[in-house]
């Protein structure tokens, strides 16, 4: 049984560290995010572009940006991570990160979707961020975790894998692949929680 205060939970920052010692915060995003939100998307090599857009484009279009400048809610949330590199924070300076997670009314399923830096790509931030937004997920109560993914994305499919998805090929689109968790197995490991305590002082 989820806690009571786990929705509420569930939309606040959260602090960790990356294998290499990294400390790194994740929050939800805000409206005047979406300058650097879209500056963070061009900045992002044409491949990352196109496996986190599932296509070809350059930047965010004004009514999407704005669209996900305001998924800050329960059920619907993006979030952006930051490289943590100020005392304790509630945001760091340079995002290197973005996720958007969002729960289908009475389906029980949470789509999600993300994407990392490439200069900080393979050093763990994608793992932590989907198990960040698992942690999000059950506590607001999805029964399935569920991302769309580029068949020739290699990488998300190996990380998913390694995460305890499964692969599944529902799609007409012969491009996409289909990435499933089964939330109502118990979680192991660290309780997610710790996650969301107050970070500690994290100056260089």
């Amino acid at each position: 049984m989820r806690a009571p205060d786990a929705p509420d939970l569930a939309t606040q920052p959260a602090f960790f560290r990356l294998p290499g010692g990294a400390p790194v915060l994740v929050r939800a995003i805000r409206p005047h995010d979406a300058g650097p939100l879209q500056a963070y998307v061009r900045g992002l090599s044409p491949e990352s572009r196109r496996n986190r857009f599932l296509g070809i484009l350059s930047e965010l279009a004004p009514t999407e940006l704005a669209r996900i400048t305001r998924m800050d809610r329960p059920g619907a949330l993006a979030l952006l991570a930051f490289a943590a590199n100020r005392r304790h924070e509630t945001m760091g300076d340079t995002l290197i990160g973005e996720a958007i997670q969002a729960i289908a009314p009475g389906a029980g399923r949470c789509e999600i979707a993300l994407s990392v830096r490439d200069d900080w790509q393979r050093r763990g931030l994608g793992m932590r961020l989907l198990r960040n937004m698992e942690c999000r997920a059950r506590m607001f109560g999805a029964r399935f975790l569920i991302g769309d993914v580029l068949r020739t994305n290699t990488a998300m499919k190996a990380l998913a894998r390694k995460l305890g998805f499964s692969i599944a090929s529902p799609f007409t689109d012969a491009r996409l692949v289909e990435i499933v968790k089964d939330l109502s197995v118990p979680q192991s490991g660290r309780p997610c929680g710790e996650e969301f305590a107050p970070p500690p002082s994290i100056a260089a």
